[in-house]
């Protein structure tokens, strides 16, 4: 089981982002299941969110505990049995209220299986922050780095503002630390640091 999943399904109520023409859109939709490493939920075939994610299905959660600990995930959505939509509202009792009876047969089910993400928890100090994949979507390069350009002159960990730059040839960031606010990159002299997912 994904904790990061589960953490999103834990707290339930999460923000949900999607995209059309151009347009971001975001509203609050419960994460209705957590199920062989993919989340599931629930919309009205009315819903202009059923629009959207129809002609766009990259949609991107997120959602944070009252520890500050965030979770967000991106990814393609696809639509699923009716069987699900029964799981769905069996582990959701409250959906037989909003719902009743035949009338759920508005509602769709979807899921997302494949994607990417990353958990931030600004409750512990140093800070936590963890990136991960889940389903056929391979791990990319974590956050900012220190390439073979490096001259050790120890500004950028003068700079830095977590302290997650450690001496060494070359110096070398801990993503696990790092704010990736970019502090050190406006201040190596010899641009040796590059921004996440660039070689």
């Amino acid at each position: 089981m994904n904790k990061h999943l589960q953490f999103l399904r834990d707290l339930k109520s999460v923000t949900f982002a999607s995209a059309d023409n151009n347009t971001p859109y975001i509203r609050i939709i419960d994460v209705m299941l957590h199920e062989n490493n993919a989340l599931y939920f629930l919309t009205a075939r009315g819903k202009p969110f059923y629009e959207q994610i129809q002609r766009n299905p990259k949609i991107a959660i997120i959602g944070m505990n009252n520890k500050y600990k965030t979770v967000r995930i991106s990814g393609k959505v696809e639509k699923v049995d009716r069987l699900y939509v029964d799981k769905m509202f069996t582990a959701n009792p409250m959906m037989n209220d909003l719902y009743p009876n035949e009338k759920r047969d508005i509602l769709d089910g979807f899921c997302i299986k494949d994607g990417e993400g990353e958990m931030f928890d600004l409750g512990v100090m140093p800070i936590n922050r963890e990136k991960f994949t889940f389903g056929n979507i391979k791990t990319k390069h974590i956050g900012y780095h220190i390439t073979e350009d490096c001259t050790e002159c120890g500004i950028c960990k003068n700079e830095c503002i977590g302290s997650c730059i450690t001496k060494g040839s070359p110096y070398k960031i801990d993503s696990k630390t790092c704010l990736e606010c970019g502090r050190c990159l406006t201040f190596c002299p010899v641009n040796a640091i590059k921004k996440p997912f660039t070689k």
